[in-house]
């Protein structure tokens, strides 16, 4: 049965990519067939856009299981700036990749090592509130473009090639759990990334995610997010479970996510701080009645 998987996957790669080798411009880039971190699924986000600026350092590891056959490393940085609480420019990315994977993983991306350290990706984008939180939820759009900064294509860690998404934010409060607020978000949206030399490759990306949060403003998560795209071995999805825990000047975070398709990464853990600060009176806006900013 995993012959048979590996042979009708190689088929594809061979039909999709005739005269290629790793690492040439003709060889196919999919999130199935390359590194952990190389076309991630983007996070769930509010379309609420609060008054602090946020930066965030977070440790991340893939693992591909509990024997940590194939496994990554990555910091991962972010840096969010509001503007009269309608908009934000986001700066993010994985400044490099520790990894390494097996011999038969190697086979399988076609990959020229097994191990090393990679320069990785960086996003730049806005989100904007389109419609604030009444009867109806809060609405927002999120653009994002991916650099070409990451290297390792050989090895199949980063793509090397530019990426872009885009995506509709929705949020609302729910009810109450307890003493918990309840959040529900959600998302649907277009992402496109070079999948070969002058070939794309697009995809729907979805996401939900319902949010409880107590009146000390620790909370706890449960998300599901992904994308689809129309070639093959393009369908990362996942699910996770994350907690947050403020904490003077800020909060921490931590998040386990689980694949929930040979696509995605099979295990990640996620912890960091997130500094929260005021940014200057020009960029914001007098607060209106509606619900608290997250």
């Amino acid at each position: 049965m995993v012959l048979s998987a590996s042979l009708l996957l190689a088929s594809l790669v061979v039909s999709a990519a005739a005269e290629a080798w790793p690492g040439s411009p003709d060889w196919p880039l999919v999130p199935g067939l390359m590194g952990y971190n190389a076309l991630p699924v983007l996070p769930n986000v509010d379309p609420v856009i609060g008054t602090r600026a946020e930066v965030e350092v977070t440790a991340a590891a893939q693992v591909s299981d509990l024997a940590l056959r194939d496994h990554a490393v990555t910091p991962y940085l972010r840096l969010t700036v509001p503007f009269r609480e309608t908009a934000a420019l986001e700066v993010d990315g994985t400044p490099i990749e520790i990894w390494r994977t097996t011999a038969a993983t190697q086979l399988r991306l076609g990959a020229r090592n097994r191990a090393d350290g990679t320069p990785g990706d960086a996003r730049f984008g806005a989100r904007f509130l389109l419609l604030r939180e009444r009867a109806g939820p809060a609405l927002g759009l999120r653009l994002s473009v991916k650099s070409a900064s990451g290297k390792g294509l050989a090895s199949r860690r980063f793509t090397n090639a530019p990426g872009y998404a885009i995506d509709l934010l929705a949020g609302k409060d729910v009810g109450t759990l307890g003493e918990a607020r309840l959040r529900a978000l959600a998302r649907v949206g277009f992402v496109s990334w070079q999948f070969g030399q002058n070939e794309q490759d697009d995809a729907f990306a979805y996401g939900a995610t319902v949010r409880a949060t107590a009146p000390s403003g620790a909370a706890v998560e449960l998300d599901w997010r992904g994308y689809a795209g129309w070639r093959f071995a393009d369908r990362p999805s996942v699910i996770g479970l994350g907690a947050i825990v403020p904490v003077p000047g800020g909060e921490l975070k931590a998040a386990f996510n689980a694949g929930a398709s040979a696509d995605a990464p099979p295990l990640e853990l996620r912890v960091g701080y997130v500094w929260r600060f005021e940014v200057p009176a020009l960029l914001r806006a007098r607060s209106a009645p509606g619900p608290s900013t997250p």
